[in-house]
């Protein structure tokens, strides 16, 4: 017997309609401004970075100091407002490397705000450009998106699009139709919390041990709002259209490439999660359309939010990304940059990659290569080497790999090793290599096209 059609009423419809539009316009849609488009993301930050910029340094460095004194306190003492707390803890009992790193970033913010100890710590070449121009922007730009992320996460839009992408994952990618969904949350959303659905999908029993390494190192992109950052970064916001299109279709295509080389290849397609083998179909129901059963996913999706719950994903969503990103970008980025500006180790260790890029003729190749060898450290590393550079080819490079690198150990590697899908640290080494060489000869056509 067939089941009835489902019936909605207008008010369940526009409840995933209207947040969903409002999240993919504050995105994506362009507006003219000046020579060039904008975003109404962009617009506003902006308009908060014009009115807020003389407090932004004092107030980043508060939140960096506060990040690392409460994750002191969490480690060493473990007071009950956090361990009690689940959203807390997970954010502020970390391992001893997360850490260290906030301490540093904290104890390195005073003393280049405060111009304390060494000029080459809190000189603008070094310190200065993480400290007083790059998080300051980022802490307004991490405001704004996280006020309109949970439009495009929570509301239903994933649900829909990614119901409808289920018919090509097979085919293109030797994925089950289920991890659209997971590719989607990736694309919108967040590559760490990704790769966190994976592993639980995985634990489940839903996903083959090869499958699961597949969509972590694959679909797991920094997502659009991330995207927008790395293009700030660079000085490049103008562009963030034409680096969004070029990193989507550079990925699209690692993503077709790399399940069918090795080492993805080689992983067994067998089930080692915690449940075991527990394939349920990925078809669509019996007696829905595709188009139906879209519909409902997103539908119930939508009626599962409110406001308070859209509050305090917002709030959770900033307090997420300043706690875990400022703080590294402060420690590592300081410490990155008075290696590379007073040392040759990383041009050394990046020669090959220069080869490769002078090769296609990238203007600075010696800088975008020790760009592409930080950002297997993390993807905001390559921004930072990128905002120092003339060459807005050289730029768009730069904000190229901080996306299509993918695995970035200080996060997405991390989440991967502790993780049960069967990846150690010289396969996702080697995967990361290959995705950068292929993204040498893949975006550097982009490059140049958009940056002529």
């Amino acid at each position: 017997m067939v089941p009835a059609k489902r019936q909605y009423t207008s008010a369940q419809i526009m409840k995933f309609v209207i947040p969903s539009l409002l999240g993919a316009i504050a995105f994506i849609m362009p507006i003219p401004q000046n020579d060039s488009f904008n975003t109404i993301l962009g617009m506003l930050i902006d308009v908060f970075k014009a009115a807020l910029n003389n407090y932004l340094p004092a107030a980043a460095m508060g939140f960096v100091v506060l990040s690392a004194l409460l994750s002191l306190l969490a480690v060493a003492v473990k007071p009950k407002f956090i361990m009690e707390n689940e959203f807390m803890r997970e954010l502020f009992v970390v391992s001893p490397f997360w850490l260290v790193s906030r301490l540093l970033g904290g104890a390195l913010y005073i003393m280049i705000f405060f111009h304390l100890g060494p000029e080459v710590i809190w000189s603008m070449d070094n310190g200065g450009t993480p400290g007083i121009t790059l998080a300051p922007a980022l802490l307004i730009i991490f405001l704004i998106l996280a006020g309109f992320v949970p439009f495009l996460t929570d509301y239903g839009l994933m649900e829909y699009v990614g119901t409808f992408a289920r018919p090509v994952m097979q085919p293109l990618f030797k994925l089950p139709g289920r991890a659209a969904i997971d590719c989607i949350a990736s694309w919108i959303g967040s590559s760490s919390v990704a790769v966190v659905i994976t592993t639980k999908v995985h634990d489940q029993g839903y996903y083959t041990d090869r499958e699961a390494s597949i969509v972590a190192t694959t679909f797991s992109v920094i997502s659009i709002a991330y995207i927008y950052v790395m293009a700030s970064f660079v000085k490049l916001p103008h562009m963030y259209f034409q680096i969004l299109i070029s990193i989507y279709i550079v990925s699209f295509i690692l993503a077709i490439i790399m399940p069918r080389i090795w080492p993805l290849s080689s992983i067994p397609d067998t089930y080692s999660g915690k449940a075991g083998k527990q394939r349920v179909g990925d078809d669509v129901p019996s007696g829905k359309t595709l188009g139906e059963w879209a519909l409902e996913l997103a539908v119930d999706r939508a009626a599962s939010q409110t406001l308070s719950s859209t509050l305090w994903g917002i709030l959770k969503t900033l307090v997420s990304l300043v706690v875990s990103t400022m703080p590294l970008v402060i420690s590592w980025g300081t410490v990155v940059l008075i290696i590379a500006n007073n040392t040759p180790v990383f041009k050394i260790i990046a020669t090959p990659f220069t080869w490769l890029l002078n090769l296609m003729n990238i203007p600075e190749a010696a800088d975008v290569g020790t760009a592409f060898i930080l950002s297997y450290a993390d993807q905001f590393l390559a921004a930072v080497v990128g905002s120092e550079l003339s060459s807005e080819t050289a730029r768009f490079m730069c904000a190229g790999i901080s996306a299509t690198g993918l695995i970035y150990m200080t996060e997405v590697g991390v989440l991967i090793l502790n993780s049960s899908i069967p990846l150690n640290f010289v396969k996702l080494t080697v995967i990361y290599i290959i995705r950068a060489v292929l993204t040498v000869f893949l975006l550097s056509p982009f490059a140049w096209y958009f940056t002529m």
